[in-house]
């Protein structure tokens, strides 16, 4: 499954009102999170799954065309954290692509330069 461009899941927020506080995720994940949940099909899998995520990003405006074409296809070693992108994926899945992510027994990933920025989803439902 292809979806949009990769989003880090961010840091809860905190307003106080009173004397409580509440937690809340910024309005642009919630979004984004909503994004990805769409362009996935409904198919709440009950069973083991192995999960491979690929997220792909754009070269910097600041290269060089030499540099750009020299950087895609290549690993992106600097933020986002990788274990923020996978989360966000996660979340957006959980209770729509499958039950509970608890169910996921084995995940590969990793993030590169691409002129066609995305994420891609491979899923395998794990029998027996």
């Amino acid at each position: 499954m292809k979806l949009d461009k990769p989003v880090a899941s961010p840091r809860p927020r905190f307003r106080r009102m009173g004397k409580y506080v509440r937690t809340y995720m910024p309005k642009s994940y919630e979004d984004h999170k909503q994004d990805i949940q769409w362009q996935l099909p409904k198919l709440m899998i009950d069973k083991p799954i192995k999960l491979e995520l690929e997220f792909y990003f754009p070269p910097l405006k600041s290269w060089s065309k030499k540099q750009r074409e020299a950087m895609v296809g290549q690993y992106k070693g600097k933020k986002p954290d990788i274990d923020n992108l996978m989360k966000t994926v996660l979340d957006a899945a959980n209770k729509h692509l499958w039950q509970d992510d608890g169910q996921i027994v084995e995940i590969k990933s990793f993030k590169r330069f691409s002129d066609n920025p995305r994420i891609i989803l491979k899923l395998e439902v794990v029998e027996g």
